[in-house]
C-alpha cells in the first residue's frame, strides 16, 4: 500500500492506494483538514500515519458491499423520504426489474460500469417483461428506471463506496416521435358512451369527468365538502392515487390544477340526487356504513378504487360494442368538445387545469371530424369551373 498528497478543493488530501481483492488497483481520498497553503510538509508528515491507519482496506476488500444489497438498503431508506406512492413506484421498478437482472451478475456497488447499465437498459428493451407478456418494454418506460438508478448510485458516492456514477455516462433509450395516442369523441358520441353506461354506478362519475375533463384521480378524489350548493361551485383540491397502495393526496397535480368550476345546473341536480342516495344508503346499512367524505362511494360508503375505474369502464364498452377507449380519454374529449364549441387553447387550459399551454396545443390542437365536415359543408359550392 502506497500513498501521496494531492489537492483538491482548496485542501490537501492522502490518496492512499491499494489492490483489491480481484488485483484491480484502487484509491481512496483521506482529507487531511489541511489547507493547501503552507500546510504541504505537515500534511507529508501526517501521511505514514493516514496510510497505516487504512493498512485494513486490502484486508477487508472483498467484504466489498453488493450492489443488489445496497440497492435494498437504499429503498428502505426512501421509504421514509418520499411519499408512498412515489416509493411504491421506486419499490417496482428495483424489485422486479433491477435486482432479478444485477443479482446474478454479483456485482460489487463500485464494479458497477456504465457498460452495465448500457446493457440493462438494452436486456429491459429486448427481453421478455416479469409479467411474461412478449416483448420489452417501450423506452418511456426504460427512462422511468434511469432516475433510480441515479439516485442509488449518487448516495453511493456521498457513502464514497464509489468514484463516479455510471448512470450519468450512459445515455437514455431513444423514443420515436409519435403523434398523441389519445382518442377523441364528439358531443355525439359522448352521449352515446353515457347512454352505454345507464343504470350503471359509474354513470354519475362519467358525467361529471365529461363536464369538466377531470382526471380519474381529481374525479375520485372529490368530496361533498368540495361542493357549495349556495354558492355553486365546484373545486378540484384533492387526488386519489394509486400504485400498490390507495393513497388520497392534498395536493392536485400542479398549482394550476386548483381550480373552482362553475357548479352547472344539471350537475347540481344529479349531486342531489347522489346526496339523498347516500343519506338511504346509510339507513340501509345501518352501522355496516363505512362513513367517509368522497362523493363517488358503493353503497356501503366504500369509496372507489382507481383501478376498479379502469377495469369496468373498459369491460362496459367491449360488452356494449363501443370502439375501445381509455378513461383518460373522456379528459381528451372535453377538450375536443369545447375546441369545436370554437373556445381558444387559453381558455381550454384554463378550464382542464393545465399549467403550460404547449400541453394544450400538443395534445388537444386536432380538428375533429365533425369540425372537417362542417368545414367541407361550408367550401361547399364556393369554386365553379
Amino acid at each position: 500500500m502506497t500513498g501521496s498528497i494531492q489537492e483538491k478543493n482548496g485542501k490537501l488530501y492522502a490518496v492512499v492506494s491499494y489492490r483489491g481483492s480481484d488485483g484491480t488497483p484502487k484509491r481512496k481520498w483521506v482529507s487531511t483538514g489541511l489547507a493547501v497553503r503552507g500546510n504541504k510538509k505537515k500534511a507529508e508528515s501526517m501521511l505514514q500515519d493516514i496510510i497505516e491507519a487504512h493498512l485494513e482496506l486490502e484486508e477487508t476488500e472483498s467484504e466489498a458491499v453488493l450492489f443488489v444489497d445496497y440497492l435494498k438498503e437504499w429503498l428502505m431508506k426512501k421509504k421514509l423520504k418520499v411519499q408512498l406512492s412515489t416509493w411504491e413506484g421506486y419499490e417496482i421498478y428495483v424489485n422486479r426489474h433491477i435486482i432479478p437482472y444485477f443479482e446474478p451478475l454479483g456485482l460489487t456497488i463500485d464494479q458497477v460500469t456504465p457498460k452495465h447499465i448500457q446493457d440493462y437498459y438494452e436486456s429491459r428493451l429486448t427481453c421478455q417483461r416479469p409479467d411474461h407478456k412478449a416483448g420489452g418494454l417501450k423506452p418511456v418506460s426504460v427512462k422511468k428506471h434511469a432516475p433510480v438508478l441515479n439516485q442509488v448510485f449518487e448516495a453511493a458516492l456521498i457513502e464514497e463506496l464509489i468514484n463516479r456514477n455510471p448512470v450519468t455516462m450512459v445515455p437514455l433509450p431513444k423514443q420515436e416521435k409519435k403523434e398523441p395516442t389519445g382518442k377523441f369523441m364528439t358531443a355525439e358520441e359522448a352521449n352515446r358512451l353515457l347512454e352505454a353506461f345507464r343504470g350503471h354506478e359509474l354513470q354519475p362519475l362519467i358525467y361529471i369527468t365529461l363536464y369538466y375533463g377531470l382526471r380519474r384521480s381529481e374525479v375520485l378524489g372529490l368530496k361533498w365538502d368540495a361542493i357549495d350548493f349556495e354558492e355553486n361551485t365546484l373545486r378540484i383540491q384533492f387526488t386519489v392515487v394509486k400504485q400498490k397502495t390507495i393513497i388520497e393526496k392534498p395536493a392536485t397535480k400542479s398549482m394550476t390544477s386548483r381550480r373552482v368550476y362553475p357548479l352547472l345546473p344539471e350537475v347540481k341536480e344529479l349531486l342531489l340526487r347522489l346526496q339523498d342516495k347516500k343519506k338511504q344508503d346509510r339507513i340501509d346499512f345501518g352501522s355496516a356504513y363505512k362513513e367517509s367524505d368522497y362523493i363517488f362511494v358503493w353503497a356501503d360508503g366504500t369509496p372507489y378504487r382507481p383501478d376498479y375505474v379502469t377495469r369496468a369502464f373498459g369491460k362496459v364498452l367491449e360488452k356494449k360494442g363501443l370502439p375501445h377507449i381509455r378513461f383518460h380519454d373522456i379528459r381528451h374529449s372535453t377538450a375536443s368538445i369545447l375546441y369545436d364549441k370554437g373556445w381558444d387553447l387559453k381558455d381550454i387550459q384554463e378550464w382542464l387545469g393545465h399549467a403550460d399551454i404547449g400541453t394544450t396545443g400538443n395534445i388537444y390542437t386536432h380538428i375533429s371530424k365533425l369540425r372537417k365536415e362542417t368545414i367541407g359543408k361550408d367550401l361547399g359550392s364556393t369554386f365553379k369551373l
